[in-house]
């Protein structure tokens, strides 16, 4: 398949709804064919659109979709880098478009389409997009920061996301149009894996990790290329756990019958797939996701939250009822009203407002220490605002966030001050980097025991062996990767531990402990100095809009609210 025949592509996608959605089933037939611009795909296609048919447009136009696209994709991590501001809706419309290409590169396999027709699968694959499309319809503000401080896990947000898919009478609307039968179907998919979905959608090489891999680097600064790699279902031979049987040199038992298959790719990919996995694990251990400074950032947000819900104020209760809820319900019954009137930005206007007028200053300081630092923040606003648009109305919560963003860039009053003082999170956090010298130096004991000190033990596993990606060897034999005799390295147990030992010095003050004592801390182990300050890379793509040709004050100042 040439995905990058300008002259046949639009149409090869037009081919392949219009028979997809030539089905008994499907209501409206009719394709109309959508396109918009993925960044993504800029540095790397020649057409960096992403298609779809006008009913898969009006999923993405929802309300619980549009809300995606202003909760941000990794959070606090904007600190690292001010490029780092984009959202959940623009990654899930991209996994959606890998799930899409995965298809059309099968839709070219005559075999493949008579099996789908034979299996009456049509109306199953338009809700497997449709699935992928909304994987992240559950996230909470600020994504999976808020859901790890809230339930210390990230499977909340999948049970939300599903209830979301099912229950939203919007939704539900949008796919009954498409076919009275395909919510049911929806259903039906999130129940049982069909032809191998799951191994494509959530596994060790999937289409989200796909996408968010080459999305975050692109926005890192550091672009990078992970294409769709092309893969054969082969049948195999299984034991009574339905595991694929395996022969003595532990390659895999083929058979003739494709009652039991598994996807296996060709071994010219399986380099491309090492890469990817060692591509990930950077991502953790070194550039985004579980790097010490964004790690200690990310945790602001639950020491604020636990302070804040301790001590009554006249400011903030929206957020407070928010939260309060989420922690007093089992996450199978909260009102999924609440959660879709929550993104980023209403968040924020709570925490501005704490920020500024809770009577506790060290309260105060603490939700100022939840603020991104201003120049990510400011390309967040402008971006996930459309600012550059003013024909745009905002609602309540968001005019409020503006105000309060036009104040600060002139003020100087405590807030504003705190806000463009480069140092503040260096100054107000100390990030103790030898966890075991610390929790055994007896000095720390008291400070130990009333629990004012947070400690990361985090152990990263590169690969998960249950979760395995078939692979042909040089050859023809299929193995597992993690027995792959041609394999650079044991993935079945490679694994990566961040430990760090950090607190913030406005909890210390909320907790009661002297300025002596966080001195003593501050000059005996705090490790912070240079070493807290964001790591520092060569980038080459500058994704940020108030960077190129335009200046934040200017664009803030000239806001009509």
């Amino acid at each position: 398949m040439k995905l990058e025949d300008l002259s046949s592509k639009e149409q090869l996608f037009n081919d392949f709804f219009t028979w997809l959605f030539d089905d008994k089933r499907v209501v409206n037939k009719e394709i109309q064919l959508e396109k918009e611009v993925d960044i993504s795909l800029a540095p790397f296609y020649l057409d960096p659109n992403i298609y779809f048919p006008k009913q898969f447009k009006i999923f993405f136009e929802t309300k619980a979709m549009q809300r995606l696209g202003k909760v941000s994709q990794v959070s606090l991590a904007v600190d690292l880098h001010s490029n780092l501001y984009h959202n959940r809706l623009e990654h899930s419309k991209g996994v959606y478009y890998r799930k899409l290409e995965e298809m059309v590169y099968n839709f070219q396999n005559p075999e493949w389409m008579k099996k789908v027709e034979k299996e009456n699968l049509k109306l199953s694959l338009i809700a497997e997009l449709i699935k992928m499309a909304g994987h992240d319809i559950g996230h909470f503000p600020l994504s999976h920061v808020m859901e790890e401080q809230l339930y210390t896990s990230h499977g909340a947000h999948e049970i939300i996301g599903k209830r979301i898919m099912l229950e939203d009478s919007e939704i539900n609307q949008v796919l009954s149009k498409i076919s009275p039968e395909l919510p049911n179907t929806l259903k039906e998919l999130y129940e049982n894996n069909i032809w191998n979905f799951h191994e494509h959608d959530e596994s060790n090489y999937d289409v989200d990790r796909l996408d968010y891999l080459q999305r975050d680097n692109l926005y890192y600064g550091t672009p990078i290329h992970l294409p769709n790699l092309t893969y054969e279902t082969i049948g195999v031979e299984v034991d009574s756990d339905n595991n694929p049987k395996k022969n003595s040199d532990g390659s895999i038992k083929k058979s003739d019958s494709l009652d039991n298959s598994i996807d296996v790719y060709d071994f010219e990919n399986l380099h491309d797939i090492e890469y990817f996995l060692k591509l990930r694990e950077n991502g953790y251990k070194n550039k985004i996701y579980m790097v010490p400074y964004c790690h200690v950032r990310e945790s602001t947000i639950g020491i604020f939250l636990k302070a804040f819900l301790e001590k009554p104020s006249n400011c903030g209760n929206e957020l407070r009822n928010y939260i309060t809820t989420l922690q007093n319900q089992k996450i199978e019954d909260v009102d999924l009203n609440l959660i879709l009137e929550w993104d980023d930005i209403k968040f924020y206007s709570e925490i501005f407002d704490i920020a500024e007028n809770h009577e506790d200053q060290n309260i105060r300081q603490l939700a100022t220490l939840t603020i991104p630092k201003l120049s990510g923040f400011l390309n967040t606003l402008y971006s996930y605002l459309h600012l550059k648009d003013k024909n745009i109305p905002y609602s309540e919560s968001e005019k409020n966030l503006l105000k309060k963003i036009k104040h600060v860039i002139c003020g100087n009053d405590e807030l504003s001050k705190d806000l463009k003082d480069a140092d503040f999170i260096k100054n107000n956090t100390l990030f103790l980097e030898n966890v075991n010298g610390v929790c055994f130096d007896k000095r720390f004991q008291n400070l130990l025991t009333q629990n004012l000190l947070l400690k990361q033990n985090t152990t990263i596993r590169s690969y998960n062996p249950e979760e395995p990606i078939y692979i042909k060897s040089s050859d023809g034999k299929i193995y597992d990767l993690a027995h792959h005799p041609e394999r650079k390295c044991d993935w079945d147990t490679k694994t990566s531990t961040l430990q760090n030992i950090y607190t913030y010095i406005p909890y210390l003050r909320y907790c009661g402990l002297s300025e002596d004592k966080i001195d003593f801390i501050r000059s005996n182990f705090s490790k912070m100095g240079q070493q807290f300050n964001p790591p520092t890379h060569a980038y080459t793509v500058n994704m940020q809009p108030l960077k190129v040709g335009n200046s934040f004050k200017k664009v803030f100042d000239e806001l009509e609210l």
